[in-house]
């Protein structure tokens, strides 16, 4: 209910707290606890007199304004809840300009009050305190950056813990730990030299109970592939490869040039013509895979992002949901949803572009009917040919070896076509 203009806005002192951590550490922490905000802030109502009306707290970083409890308190705020926000400390409200300006504009609408436990607050200068606090965190990162580089110039662990199969030494050097790196040199020579399959892979690390990282987990194919994948097994590993940038919609990730990275050596597990020889063969398999043909996409292999140049994963969903009493459950599509997917941002966690996926029949359609075009165009098939035959190349060998290399695709796309077909 909207006041009135001559009501006393300290007659119903109503007030709301708001705590906030920025990780799952400090939310234990004896000093900066949600826990000991709270009892602060509650001491802090009872002396000044302030009813509490609302209570919110949450862990997220004070940059970003996508809190969940900070905007449900912004929502609050705009209905007139109460007539104060209390928090602990300034900076638990913002720590950067984006969400000081969405509170902000909720305060001056509303004429709502704020107060910090530990330091005063002015409304004049709260978004410039604001600026400058996101100011900080960024020298701060840039701080913390520069640290991690040098430490990776020395050949150290700049942080986190090393991949599955190296510790950390007492130097901060990466070591092998050989309960693991057994695993990794079994998994390489069960896919490179012996022919297994991922799947076939897990089946065996599971029944043989090799050792895992985190206690309660499996073997499965993700984590397979990625062990595959990862350079480091090889002996190279670069600090660098991407940077991550604070932005009103959150974190994005940018990769960086390879000449910024940073090698850092690591002991190899297996020999760089097995790394390689595993590489050909994943893309061998996922090409082939009858996964990939259970159901049918007209450009597989064919797009790709013209942001990061990675080629798009073909991407199918067979379940919905519907919500029934404020519950969600699955159904089952009568007709899949297909998608094309980039790369990029499935596995390297890309802000290449958006949206991060397309459907795959506005793709497809906008492709045939070009395709159609040419056909109906007898002359655009004559011209092109026409060219072909104009080119002058002298090197019979690259011809012979294209001219292989197109033979081996059709019968891929005949081996394909002939299991649709059987399908």
């Amino acid at each position: 209910m909207a006041r009135t203009k001559g009501q006393n806005r300290d007659s119903g002192k109503r007030a709301a707290i708001y705590a906030r951590v920025s990780d799952k550490s400090q939310a234990e922490d004896d000093k900066t606890s949600i826990s000991e905000q709270i009892l602060a802030m509650e001491a802090y109502c009872q002396d000044k007199g302030l009813t509490i009306a609302a209570r919110y707290q949450e862990v997220g970083r004070g940059w970003s304004k996508k809190r969940p409890e900070f905007q449900r308190m912004l929502d609050d705020a705009r209905r007139e809840r109460f007539d104060t926000i209390v928090c602990w400390k300034s900076d638990r409200l913002s720590r950067g300009m984006y969400p000081a300006a969405d509170l902000m504009e909720v305060v001056e609408a509303h004429q709502i009050q704020l107060e910090a436990v530990t330091d005063a607050i002015d409304m004049k200068t709260f978004g410039l305190m604001a600026a400058i606090g996101k100011i900080e965190l960024d020298n701060i990162r840039e701080r913390t950056t520069m640290g991690k580089r040098g430490t990776a110039k020395q050949g150290r662990m700049p942080a986190g813990a090393p991949p599955y199969g190296y510790r950390t030494g007492d130097d901060g050097r990466p070591q092998v730990y050989e309960p693991e790196a057994e695993a990794v040199r079994r998994i390489f020579r069960m896919y490179v030299h012996e022919g297994v399959a991922v799947r076939a892979i897990c089946r065996e690390m599971t029944r043989d109970n090799l050792p895992l990282r985190n206690p309660g987990s499996r073997w499965h194919k993700a984590y397979v592939n990625s062990i595959l994948s990862k350079e480091v097994y090889k002996g190279a590993w670069h600090y660098g490869k991407a940077r991550w940038v604070v932005t009103e919609a959150g974190e994005r990730v940018y990769p960086q040039p390879r000449d910024q990275w940073i090698e850092v050596p690591f002991p190899p597990l297996v020999d760089e013509d097995t790394w390689n020889r595993a590489q050909e063969l994943k893309k061998q398999r996922r090409q082939k895979s009858q996964r990939n043909t259970r159901i049918f996409y007209l450009l597989q292999h064919m797009v790709s992002c013209a942001e990061c140049g990675r080629i798009f994963a073909c991407r199918s969903s067979t379940r919905t949901y519907v919500k029934r009493d404020g519950k969600f459950y699955p159904k089952e599509r009568p007709v899949p949803q297909r998608h094309y997917h980039c790369y990029g941002m499935l596995n390297d966690r890309m802000s290449c572009r958006k949206p991060a996926s397309i459907r795959a029949e506005r793709l497809e359609e906008l492709v045939w009917n070009q395709v159609k075009g040419m056909i109906q165009s007898p002359r655009l098939i004559v011209a092109g040919i026409e060219s072909l035959d104009s080119e002058e190349d002298s090197d019979l060998s690259s011809q012979t070896a294209r001219a292989e290399r197109d033979l081996q695709k059709v019968q891929v796309e005949e081996e394909r076509a002939i299991r649709l077909y059987v399908s």
